[in-house]
């Protein structure tokens, strides 16, 4: 009979939670549920942020920027002062150049004159090209003139990519001390370093005219990053 009383104890004990476990069971999974949701919700944001955002062409444009510099073309063009050197005109925020390498092959093979012009007021980079003509040189004085503009029906017509940042430097020596401008007729520079910033990200590319195969470390690389030291 005591036997029969000490099981019915035990399993009175044994049917529910206690206050205490009832509470930290109830504490545990509040902040369970609390975890979820903030995950969530940043998943949320982060996965509109995403959609919101557009393509850049900033890639693009840039691996065609390194193709034409390392196709330059060292045929000798009319200079404003009536002599002849190799075409290669560039200041921080604009380039202009002579290459073997066309954009949509619109010059039929002939080498073209490239033209990159960064606009810091607006965001945008501008680009545009013409043939070149060693024997006229007014249409290229002409080109070099214009204003760029988003008139799709102007020719040449100058194609805008948006980026928040835009600059270019120059070496004469290839790597070391850099310049923002490049006025050397009789020459043109080692190499052309490319700064740009996109979307919060810092990157900057190193070219080198004239050398149809660059090493690998010539790549894009991204110097700064949201949070980055």
């Amino acid at each position: 009979m005591d036997s029969r009383r000490e099981i019915g104890k035990i399993l009175f004990h044994s049917r529910g939670f206690t206050l205490l476990e009832l509470v930290l069971a109830t504490l545990i999974s509040t902040l369970v549920i609390g975890i979820l949701s903030v995950s969530l919700s940043f998943s949320l944001r982060m996965w509109a942020r995403q959609q919101g955002r557009t393509p850049s062409e900033i890639p693009m444009i840039m691996e065609l920027l390194a193709l034409q510099l390392a196709n330059f073309d060292p045929t000798p063009l009319p200079s404003e002062l009536g002599a002849t050197a190799q075409f290669f005109i560039g200041d921080e925020t604009s380039l202009a150049l002579a290459t073997d390498h066309s954009v949509k092959a619109l010059s039929n093979g002939v080498p073209v004159v490239a033209r990159y012009v960064y606009q810091p007021k607006d965001k945008i980079l501008y680009y545009a090209e013409i043939p070149m003509d060693p024997y006229h040189p007014e249409p290229l004085r002409d080109f070099l003139e214009m204003k760029p503009s988003d008139d799709e029906d102007a020719w040449p017509r100058f194609f805008p990519v948006e980026v928040e940042e835009f600059s270019i430097e120059y070496s004469a020596e290839g790597e070391g001390e850099y310049k923002d401008s490049w006025d050397d007729r009789d020459k043109i520079p080692k190499a052309v370093l490319i700064k740009w910033n996109f979307q919060d990200n810092s990157f900057s590319r190193l070219m080198l005219p004239g050398v149809p195969f660059p090493p690998d470390t010539e790549s894009n690389k991204v110097l700064s990053a949201p949070g980055g030291s």
